[in-house]
């Protein structure tokens, strides 16, 4: 009896040990989105992807634009896909809704984005910016993350919100709220590292 338990208790260890050696090593972080992937309003380079990089034992992408809508990330997607085994943090939406663009075309571009990435053995993570005043977006973006099987996290500026101390305008973080994301981020990322 003893023998045949310590025979499957050594056959679920090897197979847990062969399970965690192949898998996939994380080579970036990859942070694609708009001014706040950006840094806008940060000083000397201090955006979250900077911060996060400082977390991490992993090379961190910053591929935030300025301005950039869910239609202008679609547009540059095959410069992501050159990141492979990635994490790949997705942050667009809050230039959309500014741009009064229909929740239903912002789906969309985020449907076909996730699905690009993911088809290039990424894993994808959707970030929402601020839920209160946006909350038609955060509700697509927490649907969609289901939807597609992708980790989601809520509001990255959710609790800094308040404390306009951490911003350098109406909108963008200072490198001290930059900071604050990077580690709201990091905690729900370091699972996956």
């Amino acid at each position: 009896m003893f023998k045949k338990f310590f025979l499957f208790l050594f056959i679920i260890c090897m197979l847990v040990s062969c399970s965690k050696n192949n898998q996939t090593k994380i080579e970036h972080i990859v942070c694609f989105g708009d001014s706040l992937t950006y840094g806008y309003g940060a000083t000397a380079g201090q955006t979250y992807p900077y911060f996060l990089q400082q977390m991490t034992d992993i090379p961190v992408i910053n591929k935030g634009f300025n301005g950039n809508t869910s239609r202008g990330g679609l547009n540059i997607i095959d410069d992501i896909l050159q990141f492979k085994n990635s994490i790949v943090i997705v942050e667009f939406g809050a230039n959309d809704f500014f741009q009064q663009v229909p929740i239903s075309k912002t789906k969309e571009n985020m449907e076909q984005i996730v699905d690009k990435l993911k088809s290039a053995n990424n894993i994808v993570v959707l970030v929402s910016t601020e839920d209160k005043q946006m909350n038609q977006l955060y509700v697509m973006l927490k649907s969609l993350a289901k939807e597609k099987k992708v980790l989601f996290i809520d509001g990255i500026l959710n609790e800094i919100w308040n404390n306009r101390n951490l911003f350098s305008d109406r909108i963008h973080p200072n490198s001290k709220g930059y900071k604050s994301v990077a580690d709201k981020i990091y905690k729900n990322i370091k699972h996956l590292l």
